[in-house]
């Protein structure tokens, strides 16, 4: 039990500092990904195909840093980034399977994705010629 006003008012202040400390070094609850989405660059046939490379542009807020993850086979240049100051940044994803992929942008503070399908792609070096 506190005796006096002062002990009182010394374990008040105390206790005030040490909350306010602990809200200025924790993490911005507000960062996160927004939104990824899936160029289909110079697509014949439409859509995307195997082994070749199409922009994945991830948003969210500035300086988030993320990590890319294709569910089924792929590849990303770069795989692991910060969106930067604007809370944009983009990569080059290239599928090696055909089926359905979630390409998803994972940051500590949450995640997106989005749903691609891929079929078999003969990569001509300036397009990409899409079958089945």
């Amino acid at each position: 039990m506190i005796r006096s006003r002062k002990s009182a008012l010394t374990a008040f202040t105390a206790f005030a500092a040490a909350g306010a400390a602990l809200v200025l070094t924790a993490p911005d609850a507000g960062a996160y990904v927004t939104s990824v989405t899936v160029a289909t660059g110079s697509s014949i046939g439409g859509g995307y195909g195997t082994n070749c490379s199409y922009t994945v542009t991830v948003n969210g807020s500035p300086n988030e840093y993320v990590w890319l993850y294709d569910s089924a086979s792929g590849s990303f240049n770069p795989q692991q980034f910060s969106l930067g100051t604007g809370g944009t940044a983009t990569s080059s994803w290239t599928p090696t399977a055909k089926g359905q992929h979630y390409v998803q942008a994972w940051s500590y503070n949450g995640s997106q994705w989005a749903l691609v399908t891929v079929g078999t792609g003969i990569n001509l070096g300036s397009a990409c010629v899409v079958t089945g």
